[in-house]
């Protein structure tokens, strides 16, 4: 295939899912050393190791946490991985996601994700942990999976956050999502700390929020 072949495959595939892998290329029948000339033609940036995005495509701040949370599952595209009947249970959560969904002062970085089964990276910029979290706890923001914003607080808590931030991210995601479910996050906390001390943790954050002053 000739090299403006697959520049157009290049476009193509950055069109589709912005940061991409090595592997999706490859899917693509875009060898490596197309990616490699890109590169140093200027056409392409290198993200991490074995992720790309084209130049002049937009960039984001959180490009780097796309081509973490692909390189879980490189050979994928992100439309497969966002099926229900494909989800592999990898999310985007706790800290990082509360800065993605704009509730509470916390940072984007160093990057939170969960995960079923246990993840080595060698990025320090990525931090994965061990943790179910289902697939309609979930929602797809910018092509990634960012845990909904009851999962999102429930995890700050499990994730040992200071429990005033806890508060300011709840208090925020009250006025921010008018179809909260504070019972579905008092569930949370329940099967995970028992009812009695839930049900605790839940009102003290409700209180510390401002919740019952609105």
């Amino acid at each position: 295939m000739k090299y403006s072949n697959h520049i157009e495959k290049i476009a193509e595939l950055s069109e589709s899912e912005g940061v991409f892998t090595t592997a999706q290329a490859a899917r693509m029948g875009i060898p490596r050393d197309a990616l490699h000339d890109a590169v140093e033609s200027g056409r392409l940036e290198r993200v991490v190791r074995g992720a790309y995005r084209m130049v002049g495509f937009g960039s984001s701040l959180a490009d780097e946490l796309a081509a973490i949370w692909k390189l879980t599952a490189p050979a994928k595209f992100s439309r497969e991985r966002m099926r229900v009947a494909d989800w592999d249970g990898i999310a985007v959560g706790g800290s990082t996601a509360s800065a993605l969904l704009g509730i509470g002062d916390l940072q984007l970085s160093p990057y939170r994700l969960y995960a079923p089964r246990r993840i080595n990276t060698r990025n320090p910029s990525a931090s994965f942990v061990r943790r179910e979290v289902a697939r309609d706890e979930v929602t797809f923001d910018s092509g990634l999976p960012v845990t909904r914003p009851e999962r999102t607080v429930f995890d700050l808590v499990v994730d040992d956050e200071d429990l005033s931030l806890v508060a300011d991210a709840l208090s925020d995601a009250s006025r921010r999502y008018s179809d909260f479910d504070y019972g579905r996050l008092q569930r949370l906390l329940e099967g995970r700390y028992g009812n009695e001390c839930g049900r605790v943790i839940y009102q003290g954050l409700v209180e510390d929020s401002g919740i019952l002053g609105d």
